[in-house]
């Protein structure tokens, strides 16, 4: 049942809303139809499917008439460069909600978003893809012209300071001009990072003719901050300041005492450390300093390959994730399996199948719990068979006492008889042939009138070659079961007798029946088949000579001729083919000779 929208070029809409189909139910409608631009306002969440991938943007269907535009950077907050990846993730028709950021009434355009702090849904393209976010990129270019730039300043200092331990032309400083060095240094990082910043932002003339500023290391309303300087003429000046300082004395100062050992001024460690020692250690981690901003510095190239590396070997996990002929290999990949396909009761099976080679039994209960808890209420038959695997678990893993409650909650959830009948199996596959019997008599107490019960009662007894309590059991099967059940009851056990019990008796069976029933064909095709595969061929030609000779509808007595006449052809002979034949002909001329009189 459908509501019919237009009708126009030989095209019929048709909408399946139930506010169409049902207008006087008065229900809350979870997606207000859109007729026309009008229904449209910012800011509006709206649900729709997605129409087409173009170079401008994604299309958004909003309704039949309506559709809205997606750009590139609305889509996922992740930057991606090869749009081809939103083919994969937005495939056409699929629904998705957006928000709208922008309504052009007079042109009919409407902008949307499907950003997360936009729709408060999950990214469409998820993190697990390695993608830059937006805004990242520009960060990391700006970090790496930075580095660029600062490189060889730190590269001369490194170089000077080496030449001046080499020439041992470093005085040996005070504490306190040690700490103003420091300082000095401090100022002069902060110096180089905004130099840098405000020599971007300023124009290409102040670049070219940059203010000298004369540097006074005990300036104290100094705010450490110089815009515009050259920074190896500085250098030099802050060298020939402490060199000066160094060398002056003031009057009543007594001379510095030169050792040639360095001291510290904690207690427990008080170990004399050469001052040579100090400036080998110092050049040491200048070189380990050195590789290491080797190996950060690398090559835009060097980075778009390594990328690309990473991103060929995302693929192939992807692609081997996706591969329907890949088995899985553990608990994980199970649990991708069983979240694509719920309701699969093979999956889960397998799934504690997987456990209990780990002889991990905790685990696949634990599996079973979940998957009826996951399984939808509709699936009655993919529930059931979970069920059943979890019976097979207790019954070879648990005790009788787990046994029993799993068989009570089973019971309740499903349909009890088929509960019962599986739990019979179970027992009589793991041999436990008491506790079968047990259960069949509750089921013929509780189930005595389905048919089902008793033949399966019947077949168990078979099995365990008591022929005579299976006699017993049809007698007490014609008394529980209606009239109109009997000869189908009596078949049934006479297939039964046949397969594994007393041939002789399942042939009294079905003479029984015929004798009683002539004209019921079923039971006589019955017969025929049983015998041609058990009896001899006496004995089927015998049957066949007593059906053709039957006052049957001239439909049926055709159906057996032709039945004979095939039955000869297979295993008789030339003179036996023509006897057929001739009861055939014989047959015919006697039916229309009644007819013509």
């Amino acid at each position: 049942r459908c509501y019919i929208l237009s009708n126009e070029n030989g095209k019929i809409q048709l909408s399946l809303r139930q506010s169409r189909l049902n207008p006087k139910i008065n229900s809350k409608v979870e997606d207000i139809e859109i007729t026309s631009i009008k229904d449209i306002k910012k800011g509006q969440l709206v649900r729709g499917y997605v129409k087409s991938i173009t170079p401008s943007g994604v299309f958004f269907g909003l309704s039949t008439s309506l559709l809205g535009r997606i750009l590139f950077q609305n889509i996922s907050p992740y930057f991606v460069q090869k749009h081809s990846l939103y083919e994969k993730y937005l495939p056409e028709g699929k629904l998705l909600t957006a928000k709208v950021l922008g309504v052009n009434r007079k042109e009919k355009h409407i902008e949307l978003s499907l950003l997360p702090e936009d729709t408060g849904m999950p990214s469409i393209l998820p993190e697990s893809l390695g993608l830059p976010q937006y805004g990242a990129e520009e960060e990391k270019r700006e970090a790496d012209d930075e580095e660029k730039r600062e490189e060889p300043k730190l590269k001369t200092k490194r170089r000077r300071g080496n030449d001046e331990s080499v020439t041992g032309k470093i005085p040996v400083l005070s504490q306190k001009d040690e700490a103003e060095k420091l300082c000095r240094l401090k100022k002069k990082k902060k110096k180089i990072k905004l130099h840098w910043r405000l020599q971007r932002s300023k124009t290409s003339f102040l670049e070219a003719k940059p203010k000298k500023r004369k540097i006074c290391p005990a300036d104290e309303n100094d705010s450490g901050i110089e815009v515009y300087y050259r920074e190896e003429e500085e250098d030099d000046q802050e060298e020939e300041a402490a060199k000066k300082k160094s060398t002056i004395r003031k009057p009543g100062e007594a001379p510095r005492l030169q050792v040639s050992m360095g001291f510290t001024w904690e207690e427990d460690n008080a170990v004399d450390i050469p001052v040579l020692d100090q400036k080998e250690e110092s050049s040491e981690s200048e070189e380990e300093e050195d590789m290491q901003s080797k190996l950060k510095k690398r090559t835009k190239k060097e980075k778009e390959l390594e990328k690309q590396k990473k991103e060929k070997e995302l693929c192939k996990v992807e692609a081997a994730l996706m591969d329907p002929s890949r088995q899985p290999q553990s608990a994980d990949d199970f649990d991708r399996l069983v979240l694509g396909s719920p309701n699969s009761s093979i999956l889960w099976l397998q799934y504690m199948a997987f456990h209990l080679q780990a002889t991990e039994i905790e685990k696949a209960r634990a599996v079973a719990e979940r998957a009826l808890k996951t399984i939808s209420f509709r699936e009655e038959q993919e529930k059931l068979n979970v069920w059943v695997a979890l019976l097979n678990l207790e019954n070879m893993y648990g005790t009788e006492e787990t046994l029993m409650k799993v068989f009570e909650r089973a019971v309740q959830y499903n349909e009890p008889l088929k509960v019962f009948q599986h739990l019979c199996d179970i027992y009589a596959s793991s041999e436990k042939y008491k506790q079968a019997e047990e259960l069949y008599h509750t089921m013929l107490k509780r189930f005595r009138q389905e048919k089902s019960v008793w033949l399966k009662y019947a077949s168990f007894l078979l099995k365990q070659g008591q022929a005579e309590a299976t006699h017993r059991l049809l007698e007490r099967a014609l008394k529980a079961l209606p009239t109109k059940e009997h000869v189908d009851v009596i078949s049934r056990f006479a297939q039964l007798e046949f397969h594994s019990g007393d041939t002789e008796h399942a042939k009294a069976l079905f003479e029984s029946i015929l004798s009683s029933y002539p004209k019921r064909t079923d039971i006589w095709s019955i017969y025929m088949d049983i015998m041609i595969k058990h009896g001899s061929q006496k004995e089927v030609r015998d049957i066949f000579e007593r059906v053709i000779h039957l006052s049957l509808a001239p439909k049926k007595m055709k159906f057996f001729f032709k039945r004979y006449l095939d039955y000869e052809k297979k295993f008789g002979t030339a003179e036996s083919v023509l006897a057929v034949k001739r009861a055939a002909l014989e047959y015919v001329e006697t039916k229309s000779s009644l007819a013509d009189t």
